[in-house]
């Protein structure tokens, strides 16, 4: 798998890193820029389509792959390594999966690029994501969340709010330099030391492409950014990411872990993204303001009240994320015991956050 894997690695990196850097020059010549504004931390204009150049990154590799399956599904040439050989009967199983995964994160990358060019309401960019996470339930039998239930409505809501809650969740973290691509990359490297531990490949290998190809992305997103990913970028990635802990099996009979452990773990790799998402919109929903609107009450923006540079605040959230997510890795040895300390971990981490949003917030008000 070392070969196989090593090629999606730098594929995908070179794709996000070329394909960033061309989409950026395209960007600054059709003025296709995210304009400042005071809810904004940038100060200039900056070029957007960079979520275009993840959205091909990541999809490329799975793609060729099962075109060369489906091509040579009778056998790959004898010069071909093993390894190829190995994985052509698990290309040939999963394509029609792969494609429907990959089709419905086109069609949200294309909604987020229209949403960056033109503009559309909240409302009807919700309306069509709810219409791609249901259509997507019905079409691939293999993306569907069960949570232990064996009723189709409690797995059509479970699977469509997963998927569109998600997508807004990265959506919503897309506020600040690298800070999205950032997180997501480190989320990416705990479900796949996840994934080859406990031998599910095909996951492996989405998770590696995603991986290499917002690292590509960040080489000119970290802080100071280059150019922005826009909603194209970071509804494309929270709907990936969905859709791979879907496709993740969390749950092995062999293992230790309590099934509603391993119901949470993807939640518990995920939470910072969801737990920074459900505090902003319960200030807005306190303060009696559209759950829609843009605002500075994210954690990264009481960081840098806090006194925090934007890297500063950036790589803050890069270890909580890290440090919450960490004993998932290690998820399958865990019994109850070992998943209480984790998830006691995590509150505690989140313990931490919640007396820096405090102090942030009384010296603001100060």
């Amino acid at each position: 798998m070392h070969i196989v894997g090593l090629s999606i690695l730098l594929f995908s990196f070179a794709l996000g890193a070329i394909l960033t850097g061309v989409a950026r020059r395209v960007a600054l010549r059709l003025n296709f820029v995210d304009v400042p504004n005071h809810r904004k931390v940038h100060k200039a204009p900056m070029p957007l389509g960079g979520g275009i150049a993840i959205c091909a990154a990541v999809t490329l590799p799975p793609l060729l792959g099962c075109l060369a399956a489906l091509i040579f599904r009778d056998g790959f040439p004898e010069w071909a390594p093993q390894i190829v050989h190995d994985t052509l009967p698990l290309l040939l199983k999963k394509w029609p999966t792969v494609l429907a995964m990959l089709a419905g994160g086109a069609i949200v990358c294309l909604l987020g690029a229209i949403d960056d060019a033109r503009g559309l309401t909240a409302w009807s960019r919700l309306a069509i994501e709810f219409l791609v996470a249901v259509v997507l339930f019905i079409l691939v039998p293999e993306l569907r969340i069960t949570v232990f239930i064996e009723s189709t409505v409690v797995s059509a809501v479970a699977t469509t709010v997963w998927i569109v809650a998600l997508i807004n969740a990265f959506n919503f973290m897309d506020h600040m330099d690298g800070l999205c691509a950032g997180t997501t990359a480190v989320a990416c490297v705990i479900f796949l030391v996840a994934a080859l531990a406990t031998g599910q490949l095909f996951v492996a290998a989405l998770v590696l492409a995603m991986l290499s190809a917002v690292l590509g992305f960040l080489l000119f997103n970290f802080p100071p950014a280059k150019i922005f990913m826009g909603d194209a970028g970071s509804t494309f990635i929270g709907y990936m990411m969905a859709v791979t802990t879907i496709a993740f099996t969390f749950y092995q009979q062999q293992a230790e872990a309590h099934w509603l452990l391993s119901l949470l773990l993807p939640v518990l790799i995920l939470s910072v993204p969801i737990f920074d998402t459900a505090a902003v919109l319960y200030i807005r929903m306190r303060d009696r303001r559209p759950l829609m609107s843009s605002d500075r009450n994210h954690f990264s923006h009481r960081l840098i009240e806090l006194g925090m540079t934007k890297r500063q605040a950036v790589l803050t959230i890069y270890l909580a994320t890290f440090v919450i997510g960490a004993g998932a890795m290690f998820w399958y040895q865990l019994n109850v015991w070992g998943g209480l300390i984790v998830f006691g971990q995590a509150m505690a981490v989140f313990g931490i956050i919640f007396l820096l949003e405090a102090t942030a917030k009384r010296r603001r008000n100060s």
